[in-house]
């Protein structure tokens, strides 16, 4: 598949180029996507930012070089984009659980962070429901925190803070201001992406003909067009959701004509019976049509 040629290409790419200076800009253009697409799908695959996988095949690369060469630790650090031997040390040290000058010393075994590659996998699973959506300017309104995908942590974290909102009761105050009954569920918001892979999470609702109370954060939402994937399953079960968002990126953004574009992705939840133990669950996602194709 195309698609999988040219993220294989990106890694290539960077693999020639850790010795010197990398733009996300310059490895998003081998890969003929934009930066913000390239990223999230980067991050979505592997599990690490760009600059994250990066600063590992660097550090490796070092560490490499500490045990198999006789070349000063100071003239490593500059090779691979360190201006001094204190930032060299406390990054390589966070990799390796070592220090250079002690791996240098004891030619200690190293923690290897290898060069990866992309493959597809067809599975035979069933078959990906989705719509495109377009959608007014709009307003939301909630409460949330700031979480991160490095080490998955958004999958525990997300559901922690969705339990907390419920027992302290925050959860009903923003149904009661929505007028609707206790218990109803609320969308969550994904927004304000960050390089580093941190992001912002919401639970609320589009904004009614109310006043809205400081206690809670207002999110504005320009006019975007959406590509809204369906998925259904009993409560609780956040491994329906979370299997639609791998879903997504693994396999319909590689074979679809559309790439992300800058906005908040939403995750909306509807009762699917009068028992509220099965539910309907819907994952939005801002889209437009690739100007390139993979």
């Amino acid at each position: 598949m195309e698609t999988i040629m040219l993220l294989n290409n990106t890694l290539e790419y960077i693999e020639r180029n850790l010795h010197t200076a990398i733009n996300i800009d310059d490895i998003s253009k081998v890969a003929c996507s934009s930066r913000y697409h390239f990223q999230r799908v980067f991050h979505s695959l592997t599990g690490f930012t760009v600059t994250q996988y990066i600063k590992n095949r660097r550090l490796t690369l070092a560490a490499e070089e500490l045990v198999s060469t006789d070349r000063k630790i100071i003239d490593i650090a500059l090779k691979y984009g360190y201006e001094s031997p204190e930032a060299f040390t406390k990054a390589f040290k966070r990799l390796h659980g070592i220090s250079p000058s002690a791996l240098k010393k004891l030619n200690g075994k190293i923690k290897a962070f290898p060069k990866i590659s992309f493959q597809i996998s067809i599975k035979g699973e069933c078959e990906i429901i989705y719509r495109i959506v377009e959608k007014e300017a709009f307003k939301v309104f909630g409460t949330g925190f700031e979480t991160t995908r490095i080490n998955d942590a958004a999958y525990k974290e997300i559901p922690e803070f969705i339990n907390k909102i419920f027992k302290d009761g925050t959860h009903d105050r923003i149904n009661e201001v929505l007028g609707n009954s206790k218990g109803s569920l609320l969308d969550g918001f994904h927004y304000d992406f960050k390089e580093n892979g941190t992001r912002k999470y919401m639970m609320g609702y589009e904004i009614p003909r109310t006043e809205i109370s400081d206690e809670f954060t207002i999110l504005q939402v320009p006019k975007l067009t959406w590509a809204v994937f369906e998925g259904y399953g009993a409560m609780p079960d956040n491994l329906i959701i979370q299997d639609i968002w791998r879903r997504i990126y693994s396999e319909w953004f590689p074979s679809s004509g559309f790439e992300q574009v800058e906005g908040p992705c939403i995750e909306k939840n509807f009762w699917n019976n009068k028992k509220h133990d099965e539910y309907k669950c819907e994952v939005w996602i801002p889209v437009k049509t690739k100007s390139i194709n993979w």
